[in-house]
C-alpha cells in the first residue's frame, strides 16, 4: 500500500499539479512513478503464482525503461516503442499463466477491429520507416488487452478485472499518444495520455496485489454439501 500510495501521489502530481508546483531535479517523473507500481507488485502477498507476478513485474520494468527513453530531450521514440512492445509481451505472458489464450473470442474481435481502425486512421501520417514498428506494436497491445478481457470473463475475480481495466486504459493512452504525435497535437493530450497511462500501470500492478480476491464461492454439490465437507 505504501508503494501504491507513492505511485498514485506521483501520478497526480505529474498529471495535474505540475502546472502549479515545481519538481525537484526532475522528480517526480514518469519512470519513477512506474517503478513505484513495480515495487507494489514485487511486495504482493504470498500465494501469487510466480509466472504471473514476475512477468507483470518485468512488464512494469520495461515500461519504466520506455518512460526513461521518452523522457529524453532527443527523440528516442523507436527505443521507447520497443521497450513498451517487450513490456506488453511480458504482460501477455502473465495473462496466459492461468487462462488459455483467446478462450473468449469476442474481446479479440472488438480489440482487433479497434486496432485495425486506429492503424488505418494513423497510416497516412506515420513515416514509412515507422509503419512496420507501429503496426507490430498495435497488434501486440491489442492482443494483450483482448487476453486481459478474456481472462476477466473466465476467472471473474478482482485481480483479473483490474488487469483488464489496466490493459484497456493502456490502449486508450497509447491511442491518444499516437493521435497526439501523428495526427492532432493537443494541449489536453498530456492529461489524457498520462492520466490513462498511470491508471493502466496501477491497474496491472493491483491485479497482482489482489490476485485472488473476490473469487466465486464454491458451488454446492447436488446433495447440498460443499466440496470437502465429506
Amino acid at each position: 500500500m505504501l508503494w501504491l500510495g507513492l505511485g498514485v501521489g506521483s501520478a497526480v502530481w505529474l498529471v495535474g499539479l505540475r502546472s502549479w508546483l515545481p519538481t525537484w531535479r526532475g522528480i517526480p517523473n514518469t519512470a519513477l512513478t512506474t517503478l513505484c507500481f513495480l515495487a507494489a507488485a514485487v511486495a504482493a502477498k504470498a500465494g501469487v503464482p510466480a509466472r504471473c507476478q514476475w512477468s507483470m513485474v518485468e512488464g512494469l520494468g520495461f515500461s519504466a525503461l520506455g518512460d526513461a527513453f521518452l523522457m529524453q530531450t532527443r527523440d528516442y521514440f523507436v527505443a521507447g516503442l520497443g521497450s513498451f512492445l517487450v513490456a506488453h509481451l511480458c504482460y501477455l505472458w502473465a495473462l496466459t499463466s492461468d487462462s488459455r489464450l483467446a478462450r473468449h473470442k469476442l474481446p479479440f474481435v472488438v480489440y482487433g477491429v479497434a486496432g485495425v481502425a486506429l492503424v488505418f486512421w494513423l497510416w497516412p501520417q506515420v513515416p514509412r520507416t515507422l509503419r512496420l514498428p507501429v503496426s507490430l506494436y498495435a497488434a501486440t497491445i491489442m492482443t494483450m488487452a483482448a487476453q486481459a478481457a478474456s481472462r476477466a470473463l473466465s476467472k471473474r475475480v478482482l485481480g483479473a478485472a483490474l488487469a483488464a481495466m489496466g490493459a484497456a486504459l493502456f490502449v486508450v493512452s497509447d491511442a491518444a499518444l499516437a493521435a497526439r504525435r501523428f495526427r492532432h497535437p493537443s494541449d489536453w493530450g498530456h492529461f489524457i495520455v498520462l492520466g490513462t497511462y498511470f491508471g493502466a500501470q496501477a491497474g496491472l500492478a493491483l491485479s497482482v496485489v489482489f490476485h485472488g480476491d473476490l473469487a466465486s464461492p464454491p458451488q454446492p454439490k447436488a446433495n447440498g454439501a460443499l466440496p470437502g465437507d465429506q
